[in-house]
């Protein structure tokens, strides 16, 4: 008896409770997908928002806004003055940056709202636009989606195919805070009135843009960032005497399945030596010329070896070039260097660019695919 009294009560009390606050009807909402910032013609800040609407008597299914301001902050207020709905935080996918803001200036100050209101959304991917903002938000995406679920699956699809990095806000944050590393994000452009992500952008310590990164560089960036959890496509052009082969055929691509890489060091007073270590095992993709490779596999291993390593060094040195660490190396360099470390960690990108880095890459192919 004591147990059905027990349910009756518990299902009465039940009954009885009402909704905390009042009804919230989605379509008097307003949900920022994508935003975007950048400097206009007079060098002032302009805002772009993207969101859905998800009225029936709308025809069109996402809304665009924008409006100059001086602070991100002050951009909010102004849209909710032209929006019929309220606008709710959280639901950001994408914030697009303009290069010509990141030449002229830190960004971080213009992101603080975003991390100062627990509300904001900081696992939306930062996404660097090399062109105009105005032309990007206008891209016609009638035959793809919404305009931010577009751009988030990009980011994420070149990330997982690994031709580009992925930085959140999040992420963004913690590189521009960390003095062992410098930030990267994605690249996108406008090419033949189509978005594609173009590779990855480089900041310096303080914020401002640096240098542009194509895909095969992206990947190479991720295999020095022992970002290996995915393969790593590439493609090399070998120098065509080594296998008596046309210069326009003489093409190899493989996916890096599995990379250990490790590294040594050693300092004299600021200055240190950095070795990469790294055995790659790879898949053969595609090869543009014959070969037998009973004979002259392991030919082809240590031509692919040479110009991995070609390659690796071409991007260190970019990035010593320009003082930006986006590998990590200075993560390392702290960990097992910390007395050495505190004298050059306020100037590590100088540091870095005086350095001598060797990458040795030993290569090995694990399957050259079905080739009868």
């Amino acid at each position: 008896m004591k147990k059905w009294l027990g349910i009756f009560l518990t299902w009465a009390v039940l009954l009885l409770i009402t909704g905390c606050g009042k009804a919230v009807y989605i379509d008097l909402q307003r949900f920022f997908i994508a935003e975007a910032i950048d400097l206009n013609e007079e060098n002032k800040l302009v805002i772009y928002t993207s969101s859905p609407v998800f009225s029936r008597e709308a025809k069109d299914k996402s809304k665009l806004t924008t409006t100059t301001v001086e602070t991100l902050r002050e951009g909010k207020m102004k849209l909710e003055s032209r929006l019929n709905g309220n606008i709710a935080s959280g639901k950001m996918q994408s914030l697009l940056i303009g290069k010509k803001l990141l030449q002229q200036t830190n960004v971080l100050p213009y992101l603080d709202v975003f991390f100062r209101d627990p509300k904001n959304e900081i696992n939306a991917n930062v996404i660097v636009v090399d062109g105009s903002i105005k032309e990007v938000m206008h891209t016609k995406m009638s035959d793809k989606g919404r305009f931010g679920g577009v751009i988030k699956q990009m980011v994420e699809s070149t990330y997982k195919g690994r031709i580009s990095t992925r930085t959140t806000l999040q992420k963004f944050h913690q590189q521009m805070m960390d003095s062992a590393v410098t930030p990267s994000m994605p690249e996108m452009r406008i090419e033949k009135d189509d978005l594609i992500i173009s590779g990855t952008t480089l900041l310096k310590r303080d914020g401002t843009y640096a240098a542009s990164l194509d895909n095969q560089e992206s990947s190479l960036m991720l295999l020095l960032q022992r970002n290996t959890n995915s393969p790593i496509p590439l493609t090399f052009h070998l120098s065509p005497e080594i296998f008596h082969t046309d210069e326009e055929m003489s093409y190899v691509s493989f996916n890096i399945i599995k990379a250990k890489i490790k590294f040594k060091s050693a300092f004299e007073g600021t200055h240190f030596t950095l070795d990469v270590q790294m055995k790659v095992q790879i898949d053969l993709m595609e090869r543009m010329f014959e070969l037998n490779m009973d004979k002259k596999g392991k030919q082809l291993e240590q031509a692919i070896e040479q110009e991995l390593k070609k390659e690796c060094h071409a991007l260190i040195k970019k990035a010593q070039k320009h003082q930006v660490d986006p590998f990590g190396f200075g993560i390392y360099m702290r960990a097992s260097h910390y007395k050495n470390w505190n004298k050059i960690e306020n100037n590590w990108g100088e540091a870095l660019s005086e350095a001598n880095v060797n990458v040795y890459p030993e290569v090995v192919i694990k399957s050259i695919g079905v080739s009868k």
